[in-house]
């Protein structure tokens, strides 16, 4: 099991149009870095909310499973659910 960013960077705001980060413009696909490889390879993954950023955006980690461990990637999940600071929040509907 693998626990590994979703994102390069914090969160961002829907629509823009270009990412800086430390002060260069960076292409887009920049943030599929992390994700990608799981498209590619088919092994079991998800994404969860584990933080918040200072813009108050979320950030997210995610779990990496092995070939056809779904159960265990589920049940890793619950168990950082269960410590992840921001397990009470929900967003405003």
């Amino acid at each position: 099991m693998l626990l590994t960013p979703v994102l390069p960077v914090p969160a961002h705001r829907h629509g823009i149009t270009e990412l800086v980060v430390n002060g260069e413009v960076v292409d887009l696909t920049y943030l599929q870095g992390a994700t990608v490889p799981l498209n590619v390879t088919g092994l079991p993954g998800l994404s969860m909310r584990f933080g918040t950023s200072r813009e108050g955006l979320p950030i997210n980690v995610q779990l990496v499973g092995s070939w056809q461990e779904e159960i265990k990637l589920l049940y890793a999940a619950s168990v950082l659910e269960g410590i992840s600071p921001v397990r009470s929040l929900h967003p405003s509907v």
